[in-house]
């Protein structure tokens, strides 16, 4: 067994729980300077962790220096963003570099070679974070028609959500290369165990997570200087809203088992349904029968349903993993799987 294959002995929930929050504290670093992140964690959480904090110093140290030491503005804002996603790439290629070895120069015969199966990943992936941004537009339009006290609420959500969540946004991509590598090593009873463990984690987390909000909720609504609508949206969020994330970590969850037993395509449908019929009809219907919080709660009802859609899929994948029905039949179903978590 090679060395570089940690994740296929020990204990599942152990492996789910460090990666989990390790790969967290970064998205959390870049989330707290006003910063953004999209981490994939393929068994190296400590170097992207590294990676995403160095890009987030970047990003507040240029900030001060460049909107009001030189004046620029939101200019200035973007230029300091600009170079933190410089820094954050360099430093990750360097931490690659550093613990393979060295990087081998591409050469084209591997390149036309490993093109199906990247793609066979690449483009589904692609397609899938595309559907956040429009459920989120529609949800942003939406609680728009009730004013300003209702955006500024949903600002501060969106600035909470991440940091009291960072663990289960990361949950997605640090359960990748667990279950990815049991899967390669045909070890499909630890791919299921996995499965559950990182479920439980998330049941776990979120129900403290939710508590802590709830005991922290006036204060936060004082540390905003919330007021009307705003305060209301803070007081749910706070309260029995917080507890429904759960479901969206079941979507994640379920996407990344999705996306390393070969059926990336499953998790771009979840993804844009949860989206779109699972955020449209019921943010509609909650902003007309209760005004802002309803706009809010519609969403996160309607990630419940796809939440547990999700999961089943999921489950109905790992108890069938020789199903080829969502593949094409020219690419092979490892090879994106020895490609991203094979041992060397």
């Amino acid at each position: 067994m090679s060395q570089t294959a940690k994740f296929v002995t020990g204990s599942p929930m152990k492996h789910v729980a460090i990666m989990s929050f390790t790969a967290s504290l970064g998205l959390m670093a870049m989330f707290a300077v006003d910063g953004g992140a999209i981490l994939r964690a393929h068994g190296a959480a400590a170097s992207a962790m590294y990676a995403t904090i160095f890009g987030g110093l970047v990003n507040a140290i240029l900030d001060p220096i460049l909107i009001f030491g030189l004046g620029l503005d939101l200019t200035g804002a973007a230029l300091a963003t600009v170079a933190s996603r410089f820094a954050l790439a360099g430093y990750s290629l360097y931490s690659v570099n550093k613990a393979t070895g060295g990087l081998v120069t591409p050469r084209l015969e591997g390149f036309f070679r490993d093109l199906p199966p990247v793609f066979w990943i690449a483009v589904p992936a692609i397609l899938t974070q595309l559907a956040t941004p429009i459920g989120s537009a529609y949800v942003t339009r939406s609680m728009a028609e009730f004013g300003e006290d209702a955006v500024a609420g949903m600002a501060v959500i969106g600035r909470l959500t991440p940091l009291a969540f960072g663990v289960v946004f990361a949950l997605s991509g640090a359960v990748g290369p667990i279950i990815g590598q049991n899967y390669g090593a045909g070890l499909n009873d630890r791919v299921k165990r996995t499965f559950w463990d990182a479920i439980i984690f998330v049941g776990v987390f979120i129900v403290v997570m939710a508590g802590i909000l709830f005991v922290a909720r006036d204060l936060i609504v004082v540390a905003f200087n919330a007021t009307g609508d705003a305060q209301l949206l803070i007081y749910a969020f706070c309260g029995p809203l917080a507890l429904l994330f759960f479901f969206n970590g079941l979507l994640f969850v379920a996407n990344a088992s999705f996306n390393n037993l070969g059926h990336p395509y499953y998790s771009t449908w979840t993804n844009w349904g949860r989206h779109t019929i699972g955020t449209i009809p019921f943010v509609w219907l909650g902003g007309l029968w209760y005004g802002p919080v309803g706009v809010m709660s519609g969403q996160f009802v309607g990630g419940l349903f796809f939440g547990v859609i999700a999961a089943l899929l999921a489950l109905r994948v790992m108890n069938n993993p020789e199903g080829k029905e969502a593949e094409p039949h020219h690419v092979n179903v490892t090879r994106p799987t020895q490609l991203f978590h094979g041992r060397r």
